[in-house]
């Protein structure tokens, strides 16, 4: 009898596991990324990097683009009005790559990166500098997501303009330069990556975890660094994104 009633305890010991297993793989959270690849960001890309029709033409007012899967959305500030298009800061796809910093390092450049990772495609982001007006990354469902990260690279226009200045900044090559992206969620909360720190300039994809801002629906980026003035920051406030993984359930 003692025997018996061991088995039993033990099958239900393990009958209640398994419960527990199973519950926790029904409830398990699920993911998806924004990989940008596709016909439907093609079309997004614009056929030269300054001046272009989508971007800088009549209706460039209207870029932005969805994902559907998630309902990540991103596209033009329209910070001054429009009229200026991604000049006013925003949230372009782009498929051009270049690592010639020291030639590259002028608007004429200003959606390459340095490199791409998984894919051909990424996003560029404009930092628009109005405060009331900022690049935006929203998702427009009706709840509240984790982002739990993404992949982030400074442009190459960025990079080269810390490498070798440009006709409006200067390098951020010294001891005491910096520039730090602010990565702030409707919530409140932000994360910082440093792009450059101490005259180290990041040039490659890292991953930046965004779990910690918790549930929300968007998140807005802004710049500062050493090289600033009255009329704010001088660096051109470019870099890439891609691979961004957002929590579905």
């Amino acid at each position: 009898m003692k025997a018996l009633r061991l088995f039993v305890c033990l099958l239900g010991a393990g009958m209640l596991l398994a419960s527990c297993d199973e519950s926790e793989n029904e409830n398990k959270v699920k993911t998806a990324t924004v990989t940008f690849e596709g016909t439907y960001w093609d079309a997004f890309i614009d056929n030269t990097q300054y001046g272009g029709p989508l971007l800088y033409g009549s209706m460039a007012s209207a870029y932005r683009w969805v994902d559907e899967d998630t309902q990540l959305s991103g596209g033009m500030t329209n910070a001054w009005g429009g009229q200026f298009g991604f000049s006013e800061g925003g949230i372009a796809i782009s498929n051009y790559v270049s690592s010639d910093f020291e030639h590259h390092n002028n608007f004429n450049y200003q959606l390459e990166a340095p490199s791409v990772i998984g894919g051909k495609n990424f996003a560029i982001v404009y930092c628009a500098t109005q405060d009331d007006n900022l690049t935006t990354l929203s998702i427009l469902d009706d709840k509240p997501h984790v982002i739990r990260s993404m992949q982030l690279c400074p442009s190459t226009y960025l990079i080269g303009a810390a490498k070798y200045g440009t006709d409006f900044s200067k390098a951020l090559t010294g001891e005491d330069d910096f520039l730090t992206l602010h990565i702030t969620a409707d919530n409140g909360k932000t994360i910082e990556a440093k792009l450059v720190e101490k005259g180290q300039i990041q040039t490659s994809w890292k991953e930046i975890s965004l779990a910690e801002l918790g549930a929300i629906r968007s998140l807005s980026f802004s710049m500062t660094g050493s090289d600033s003035s009255e009329w704010g920051l001088n660096t051109p406030a470019y870099f890439a994104i891609d691979n961004i993984v957002i929590e579905t359930r």
